[in-house]
């Protein structure tokens, strides 16, 4: 029988520090169907522990069961744990108190006495419609833009918080399928628009661009400047570019603008590629 001392019930977001127990124990409301940097960090675990999957069949809403059966057998087959087993029921609204501090610090530090009041307004109007604890957060902006219309700082803030949440566990299978000689858009791709100075998360107005980077295995946020985001507009458009037919293009976009140089151009697009914004071409 395994000691108990040797058991590490996880949870998540985590940070990614290895327990030092040889057994995790994780649940499926936090791992089933993820992707991104959810499962980079399930697949680092796998290699060197005894993984321990309980389930919560009985908690998981009726309208999602056939999709939540599908996509555990899928997620069962990657991570191939020691053991499943079923799980004792969660306390559902404690979950999401952790949660919504862990989603959304600084939203919820410039909320100060209101925070928790209009967290559980949120959670008494919300019906639990997915198996992943952290999906029942993905209304909160709209929530907000009810309660705050106009405020633009808090909102924008909630908005960046939410993004950075949601591409952490996204599984994003557009990642190959990309067309050979075809730039393509890295398909985790989220832009942010913080319409001013934004003293919450201490970022300038302007353009963001947040992606889940698989080369790093980190969600990365980039400041996007006009060149940036004109690639970006001609790439989000039905037509297809090469490498050199998006730089032509792209350049005569900027005609009204002070111009680039070819190499400045191609500069800006390896940049983007760097950052994992792009995905080249061989």
């Amino acid at each position: 029988m395994t000691n108990e001392n040797q058991i590490c019930h996880l949870f998540f977001p985590w940070n990614g520090e290895l327990p030092s127990q040889e057994v995790v124990v994780l649940r499926d409301v936090e791992i089933v169907g993820v992707g991104a940097l959810r499962r980079h960090q399930l697949e680092t675990l796998k290699e060197s522990k005894k993984l321990v999957v309980q389930t919560h069949e009985p908690q998981i809403p009726d309208q999602v069961r056939a999709i939540y059966d599908a996509e555990l057998l899928r997620t069962l087959e990657w991570l191939r744990p020691f053991k499943v087993e079923s799980g004792q029921a969660f306390e559902f609204t404690a979950e999401q108190w952790r949660l919504f501090a862990l989603l959304f610090p600084k939203t919820r530090g410039h909320l100060g006495l209101a925070a928790d009041r209009l967290r559980d307004e949120y959670l008494q109007n919300m019906d639990w419609s997915s198996w992943l604890l952290q999906d029942h957060w993905r209304y909160f902006v709209g929530f907000l833009r009810q309660k705050f219309p106009g405020q633009s700082e808090i909102l924008e803030t909630a908005h960046w918080e939410w993004v950075q949440a949601w591409i952490e566990i996204q599984p994003f299978d557009g990642e190959s399928l990309s067309e050979p000689g075809i730039v393509a858009l890295n398909p985790s791709l989220q832009i942010v628009t913080l319409s001013r100075e934004n003293q919450i998360l201490k970022r300038d107005k302007g353009m963001y661009a947040f992606i889940y980077n698989s080369a790093t295995a980190t969600v990365g946020e980039r400041p996007l400047d006009l060149v940036d985001a004109l690639f970006i507009d001609l790439l989000q458009e039905d037509r297809k570019y090469s490498k050199k037919q998006l730089l032509e293009m792209a350049s005569l976009s900027l005609k009204a603008a002070p111009a680039l140089s070819s190499e400045e151009m191609e500069k800006k697009f390896l940049s983007l590629v760097a950052d994992g914004i792009l995905k080249d071409v061989p």
